[in-house]
């Protein structure tokens, strides 16, 4: 091909770059949304206009309608440079864009043109757009312009946008005192409940909590690819398998803490108990089962608490409300030996004020058949899913209390454990040494009030 061929093909081949450019800006998916926009607001002020007896205000409502309706079409952002995001949600939600909108109030009820609610309200005032964009508390993908891919709903974006209550996870990430704030009532609820049923027992938040699982200061920032997909095939949210991940919002990590909360978490991590696929037995995750114990709503409530728990995010200082100190309840005697039970996650083993010991695969437990290596492995593992940490009001009256307090401050160790299948997975029983993490005047309350729960006798003793 000669130099002049070549040099025509090229800029038959530019010029269709060009074209094919200029088609797609001018098909994108936000220019629909901001069109219509702009058509109802100027129908609004033409209704205004038309009700309007002024003739020179009515005049200039119908030039305000004219200038409406010709605005340019234009992406719009929002710069927070504090934060290092660039929000461009405005694009299709122009209600929201106070250059366009300056009130930030409309009559539209529907999505994406309606304005945002309770403008007027201490919670909105205290957050100007300006100042936080939109994706600080609603996370999303900012820069994006289309539906799905603004929203998070798109394969490898690992913040997707918030969802019904888990939204006040935003406000723990920046409110220290979030337990008291206005508008973070399901977060608070869902701290509570998180230190009510002992889970930072084994994950520990803040420097704070056991460490037998994860710790959970930057849940909020787990990457997708830790979760395997099959895993996320065997969440179920009310009742349903979640769609596939290419085509909905509903693989992220929301659903993944919500999956443990409401589901058998033995289901949804099951590992490998019997080696198939690994030279020694993984037992399935040992996370309680909380179904009995977790409506729907504290499962939600917790979600929105550890939805705040991120180290990715750089949040500026000024951004931060500090809270007041954490402190301990003026308690004494068996009721402050309560309190520590529950402060140092106990619950989490040995359930709510000791009442049940938790499953603990492998382990010993009551109901269990004699054990058969002949039997199948559903049975099997059907036995193995009774085993269970001891029930403390059973195992109370063998103790006195320096023998007590020796037990707990020098811990289980995971090679005490007794399996109920020789060959299957070591039981997830270890108790950490409490000595030096609690202190004296708690260990002696703390074994005082477990003693005090012991079964007694016919006898009264």
């Amino acid at each position: 091909m000669s130099y002049r061929k070549a040099f025509i093909v090229s800029n038959a081949l530019l010029l269709g770059v060009f074209i094919w450019a200029f088609a797609k800006d001018f098909l994108a998916p936000w220019r629909p949304y901001q069109a219509k926009y702009y058509e109802m607001a100027g129908e609004v002020l033409d209704k205004q206009a038309a009700s309007e007896k002024d003739p020179k205000k009515a005049a200039d409502l119908k030039a305000a309608a004219y200038k409406v309706r010709h605005s340019p079409m234009e992406i719009k952002q929002i710069i927070v440079g504090d934060l290092g995001r660039f929000d461009r949600c405005v694009t299709c939600h122009v209600g929201m864009d106070e250059y366009t909108n300056p009130t930030l109030k409309n009559g539209f009820k529907e999505n994406p043109y309606k304005s945002h609610p309770k403008v007027d309200e201490a919670l909105v005032k205290a957050h100007p757009f300006t100042k936080f964009g939109c994706t600080g508390c609603h996370s999303g993908q900012g820069l994006a312009t289309s539906v799905e891919a603004a929203h998070g709903w798109v394969k490898h974006w690992e913040k997707p946008m918030l969802k019904g209550v888990h939204i006040q996870g935003s406000c723990v990430k920046c409110h220290g005192n979030f337990e008291t704030l206005k508008g973070a009532e399901t977060a608070a609820k869902g701290k509570k409940l998180f230190n009510q049923h002992g889970c930072q027992g084994c994950h520990m938040i803040s420097g704070f909590g056991g460490t037998t699982s994860v710790a959970l200061d930057d849940i909020a920032d787990k990457p997708f690819e830790r979760i395997a997909g099959y895993n996320f095939k065997r969440v179920r949210i009310d009742g349903k398998e979640l769609p596939d991940e290419h085509h909905d919002s509903h693989w992220n990590i929301q659903n993944w803490i919500l999956g443990h909360l409401t589901n058998d978490p033995a289901e949804v991590t099951p590992n490998d108990p019997f080696a198939h696929l690994n030279a020694e037995p993984i037992p399935p995750s040992g996370m309680p089962d909380f179904r009995s114990e977790l409506s729907r709503e504290d499962a939600d409530a917790i979600v929105a608490y550890l939805s705040g728990q991120t180290k990715e995010e750089q949040i500026p200082y000024r951004y931060h409300v500090p809270g007041p100190p954490a402190k301990d309840p003026a308690l004494s005697g068996l009721a402050h030996g309560r309190y520590v039970f529950q402060k140092y996650g106990c619950a989490g083993c040995h359930g709510i004020d000791a009442k049940l010991g938790r499953r603990r695969i492998n382990a010993m437990g009551p109901g269990q058949e004699e054990y058969d290596e002949k039997m199948p492995e559903a049975q099997l593992f059907a036995n193995m899913n009774k085993g269970a940490e001891p029930t403390l009001p059973d195992l109370m009256g063998t103790y006195k209390a320096a023998e007590l307090i020796t037990k707990i401050e020098n811990g289980v160790p995971a090679a005490d454990a007794k399996k109920w299948n020789p060959k299957g997975p070591l039981p997830m029983v270890t108790m950490p040494a409490w000595k030096g993490k609690i202190s004296k005047h708690e260990l002696d309350d703390l074994a005082a009030w477990l003693l005090s729960i012991a079964k007694k006798d016919d006898s009264g003793f």
